[in-house]
């Protein structure tokens, strides 16, 4: 389905343009639009990820060979972004390099496991943008567990399924307004909701049934693929300014963004024109991962210069674009591709396929 590789693209340049904003802007306090477009691109790759991997299983496939595939796809760039950055902070003296707790942090973050700590100081360790990997390796480590559970689902359990996974991605973040938010822990609201990978489990459980519910043929609303975009942000705008916090960094624009997969992925299915599936498009998704990686680094180069000279998020984005995407390309290029063909097969297998 390439157009949804081409929506990858999408949600990471959601990802810059959020970080943009924040780098030039770090004070900002309220709840404005720029800064969950970022958020809620996050979200959507979380539900694209169980959406495609479910669509694309294969049923002889081992559970071995999924985290093989997984572990060559993710590891190699991040352990090369991470060791850039942890590079480029001990050259410059930075204290958190120099400390115990600094040190440990950054060594979980290498290791994937820094969003399970509620800490500041862990959870922006290392490579910041690399905290969703922690989650994806939580998906992957569960799904040969969670598809057979799902693929047995009936029509009418997979759209109960569906609805309570939407339910509890509400749920958390409703508990965390009333009940904790209350009590002055700001912060550990904010890494039980957005961080902590056990609380997006449901929007990639809810991307996986989403795949079932199209592979059985049941009829979702008819919403085509740019209305539904429409309403993501429509649905951003409004949650800044109404919703709780908490509520906006998933829970607000989950159903139009399982909607906008749904209906991205019926563009490929019945053959339909679509933008996303233009070669460009699908070059700049395919690359997406690498641009999720790199972009801090990039950013921070371009912005630091151009800082004190009144620039915005706004202004500097497409300063800044062409730059991450460039910086992806040579990553995927040198790194990220290579890396795949040689470790996503085992060595006898590859040798024995003419």
């Amino acid at each position: 389905m390439p157009s949804l590789t081409g929506l990858r693209f999408v949600a990471a340049g959601g990802v810059v343009y959020t970080h943009s904003f924040l780098l030039m802007n770090p004070d900002v306090e309220d709840l404005r639009p720029e800064v969950w477009v970022g958020a809620s691109s996050v979200s959507l790759f979380f539900i694209l990820s169980g959406y495609v991997l479910t669509y694309s299983a294969r049923p002889t496939d081992t559970a071995h060979a999924f985290w093989r595939r997984r572990v060559a796809k993710i590891l190699p760039n991040h352990v090369f972004t991470w060791c850039l950055v942890v590079a480029a902070l001990i050259f410059t003296s930075t204290a958190a390099t120099v400390s115990v707790s600094g040190t440990a942090a950054n060594v979980s973050n290498l290791f994937l496991v820094n969003t399970w700590i509620p800490s500041q100081r862990f959870v922006l360790a290392g490579n910041p943008p690399s905290w969703s990997l922690a989650a994806e390796m939580f998906f992957y480590l569960l799904f040969p567990s969670l598809l057979p559970l799902v693929v047995r689902l009936s029509r009418r359990g997979l759209l109960i399924g569906a609805g309570t996974a939407i339910a509890l991605t509400w749920t958390w973040p409703m508990i965390c307004t009333f009940v904790v938010g209350p009590d002055g822990t700001a912060f550990f609201s904010f890494w039980s909701v957005y961080l902590l990978p056990l609380a997006r489990l449901p929007e990639f459980v809810l991307g996986m049934l989403t795949a079932r519910i199209a592979m059985t043929g049941i009829q979702l609303p008819r919403i085509g693929a740019f209305p539904a975009g429409m309403s993501v942000i429509g649905t951003i705008i409004f949650g800044s300014r109404y919703l709780p916090e908490t509520c906006t960094y998933a829970a607000a624009t989950v159903i139009p963004i399982v909607l906008l997969v749904h209906a991205t992925a019926e563009l490929d299915r019945c053959g339909k024109a679509s933008l996303l599936r233009t070669s460009p498009a699908v070059f700049l998704g395919e690359i997406s991962y690498a641009m999720y990686l790199v972009h801090g680094m990039t950013l921070a180069l371009v912005v630091l210069p151009l800082k004190g000279q009144e620039w915005n998020g706004i202004a500097i984005f497409p300063v800044a674009l062409p730059l991450v995407v460039l910086a992806s390309w040579l990553l995927y290029l040198g790194v990220e591709r290579p890396c795949m063909r040689r470790l996503s097969t085992p060595r006898a297998r590859a040798a024995a396929t003419p």
